[in-house]
């Protein structure tokens, strides 16, 4: 047995390089054959458009039926399995023959109330079961290594199949026998129906050796199953491509040389360009086979429980929070440096989300002088941050649980338990150096299109500005016209980012510059103001958010005023020179309209054709008429706008994500069934989806409520809001 266990030892570290191949095959009726099939444990995933199984055994490194079969990893893993049944052997034999066996083999020869002939019987009876397993052991050995022997002759078999092709049936079968006997099928609940499980699917075979192991790079080529495949194929292959999850995409991909697999056209040429893919199978089956680290695993075996985690908390943090992932020894660092017995005890290790980690555990740190825990434990955790080795390379932030709560956790009333969430340290949004003035530029030639188009329904105006044109004549005058308007639009927004600006320097909030939004139905849709740097707590967000918006509302109802009481004192022939707007487009507001009819005359509105009916107002009276419109569905509780940040404070990063697709369809239906006439509610729903559908960056304290005092403002501001937006009735 000495001989034979050194024997084996060395076969096994001629096998301790083994690799691990991935085989990807894709749009299938059924799955190709193996080369040299053996029975292998396996763990089944499977999607509607794809399946992979995860293998225990490593699949033939030498797929060609010609070779000697000395390096065959079915092989090693036989005599792994016999050498580990033999160590086994040697253990039992060292415990039968060493002193303290006897001992050992007595746990309850030292305890009371137990007489001599007790620990006897339970001596001799630990014996006995001891000497069965020894037997038990010697008897699987002798039978590994009969099948040892076995896989030799079956080896000296394959070399000769070249010249016997009618052995290689019989070949396969004693090759399935004895792998059946080695290691017995598990019972699993796949359909005993053939190809019940991937008809329709893509496959893929993930084959795992017994132990770590060098890569190596390894493929099929075994003529006999497998042909380049043809260009009338292509077509089927890029669908399959397109079917199988990213990663495997990316895998594919990065064998030709590209980035990653989003491109599947062009990935599949490159792979018939390098003749890496491979129709096989009498079934038509497209393969692919290479070669990964077992690192490189981690990225493509990912539970669906984390992929579930993950998704969740995307939507709830923005994506500047994951521009780039934070360094693990930056998170250790922190915990060392920061966290103590006086700000913060941790009762677990940092957990990896999207974009940094969560630590769980008990802030330390009580209220002062009337501000809540979270201000006090942020700002002493700011202060040891400043002092420490990652200061400028951690953000750290005091938010409720963002992880989906299970069942039991909601009813415990333990799903938004405090912690902290560490990201990197900067999270100002990632724009273009163009974008920003691109889309302002835009946004400022819709302001002088709405302004000089204001003039295309007076019939005087547009008489008089087509004689001009004619003739030749110089046309300032309309320009001049034109001018009251369109800077008095720009005025109404350079106060309600005034506003934001106040706030931003009283609590040290850094900004960017705000990039103009164009709207052809308003002149301005509004602007985009975004936050560079994470508010204090949600009263600094809170104050951020609603500043803007109140300071808009303000300048556009003194203009709305002001632009009325000037168009009544206006005589005949100057009020011939007036912009003129459509009757419908007043309508779309319930308190403009109201106000207009106030100081205009009842019934100035009720037209019978509100669509065709134009009515004449200053410039001042449209503009701050259309500022009402813009500021009020700024406040509208969707993603980064100033009202989603408001909702974000008011309810909390959770419910605001539900208070967000309620507004949207809201104003999606309003669209559709005709609520919305002049359609801007349904075009500012298109907008807000597009360009500002993410949440707002944390804030360093998200635990911390508003006050009563701000909470009645919120509320009494969202009935401000629903009285601009209904329309008139």
């Amino acid at each position: 047995m000495t001989a034979r266990h050194v024997l084996l030892t060395q076969l096994v570290a001629l096998f301790h390089a083994a690799s691990i191949a991935v085989a990807f095959q894709f749009p299938t009726k059924s799955t190709s054959k193996s080369c040299i099939p053996s029975q292998r444990r396996r763990l089944l995933v499977r999607t509607q458009n794809f399946k992979f199984t995860l293998h225990s055994s490593p699949k033939d490194e030498n797929c060609d039926d010609s070779s000697s079969g000395d390096k065959l990893p079915f092989l090693a893993r036989t005599i792994q399995k016999i050498l580990r049944k033999s160590e086994n052997t040697k253990d039992y034999r060292k415990q039968q023959s060493s002193p303290t066996a006897e001992k050992d083999a007595q746990p309850i020869s030292n305890k009371k109330n137990i007489n001599d002939d007790d620990e006897s019987a339970a001596t001799k009876a630990f014996q006995m079961m001891a000497l069965a397993e020894k037997i038990r052991l010697e008897a699987e050995l002798s039978e590994m290594v009969l099948a040892l022997e076995k896989i030799a002759k079956l080896e000296t078999k394959a070399a000769a199949v070249g010249e016997n092709p009618d052995w290689r049936s019989g070949i396969l079968n004693d090759v399935r026998l004895i792998s059946q006997r080695l290691d017995p099928p598990e019972k699993t609940a796949v359909s005993n129906k053939p190809n019940d499980s991937i008809k329709g699917n893509s496959r893929v075979d993930v084959l795992i050796p017994d132990q770590e192991a060098k890569v190596k790079a390894n493929r099929c080529d075994d003529t006999a199953t497998q042909t380049l495949l043809t260009k009338e194929k292509d077509e089927d292959a890029i669908n399959g491509f397109e079917q199988l999850p990213q990663p495997f995409k990316d895998i594919m991909a990065k064998q030709v040389g590209l980035a990653d697999g989003t491109n599947a056209t062009l990935v599949i040429e490159k792979l018939m360009a390098e003749n890496l893919l491979r129709q096989a199978g009498e079934n038509e089956t497209f393969a692919f086979s290479t070669t990964i680290k077992a690192d490189d695993l981690g990225d493509i075996l990912i539970d669906p429980q984390f992929i579930e985690m993950d998704t969740f908390i995307s939507s709830m943090l923005p994506e500047v929070t994951r521009k780039q992932p934070l360094n693990e020894e930056y998170v250790n660092a922190f915990c060392k440096e920061v966290l103590d017995v006086n700000t913060f005890s941790p009762n677990g290790k940092p957990e990896i989300v999207p974009g940094g980690f969560i630590i769980r555990g008990e802030s330390r740190v009580k209220s002062q002088q009337g501000r809540g825990d979270g201000d006090v434990l942020i700002e002493t955790i700011g202060e040891k941050l400043a002092g420490s080795s990652v200061n400028k390379s951690v953000q750290c932030y005091y938010i409720l649980d963002p992880t989906p709560a299970s069942g039991e956790e909601i009813l415990n009333e333990e799903d938004e338990l405090p912690l902290l969430l560490l990201t990197n340290y900067d999270v100002s949004p990632n724009t273009n150096v163009w974008v920003k003035p691109l889309v302002s530029l835009l946004a400022l030639t819709s302001v002088v299109g709405f302004a000089l188009g204001s003039f295309s329904m007076n019939v005087e105006v547009l008489d008089r500005a087509t004689k001009a044109a004619e003739a030749g004549s110089d046309l300032s005058w309309l320009y001049a016209l034109s001018f009251p308007i369109a800077w008095s639009i720009l005025t109404t927004q350079m106060a309600h980012e005034a506003g934001h600006l106040i706030v931003a320097l009283k609590d040290d909030i850094k900004i960017g510059f705000p990039a103009l939004i164009p709207s052809f139905q308003l002149g301005l849709t509004g602007a985009i103001t975004p936050i560079t740097s994470p508010p204090k707590n949600f009263i600094s967000l809170f104050d951020f958010s609603i500043a803007g918006p109140l300071f808009g509302l303000i300048t556009s109802l003194g203009l709305l005023y002001l632009g009325l009481e000037m168009t009544a004192l206006m005589d005949i022939v100057s009020r011939q020179q007036l912009p003129s707007v459509p009757a419908i487009f007043l309508r779309s507001s319930t308190l403009g309209a109201g106000i207009i009819e106030y100081l205009l005359g009842d019934g100035i509105l009720n037209t019978p054709d509100p669509a065709a009916s134009v009515i004449k107002l200053h410039p001042f009276a449209i503009t701050g008429f259309c500022g009402l419109l813009t500021n009020a569905l700024s406040l509208l509780p969707i993603g980064n706008t100033d009202g989603g940040r408001i909702s974000l404070a008011f309810f909390g990063r959770s419910f605001s994500r539900v208070v967000h697709g309620s507004a949207v369809l809201l104003l999606a239906l309003s669209g559709l069934f005709g609520a919305d006439e002049s359609n801007i509610l349904i075009s500012y729903a298109l907008y807000s989806q597009l360009w500002q559908k993410e949440p707002e960056i944390p804030c360093l304290n998200e635990v911390d409520e508003l006050d009563a005092i701000r909470g009645c403002v919120a509320i009494a501001m969202s009935v401000f809001v629903m009285l601009i937006l209904i329309p008139l009735s």
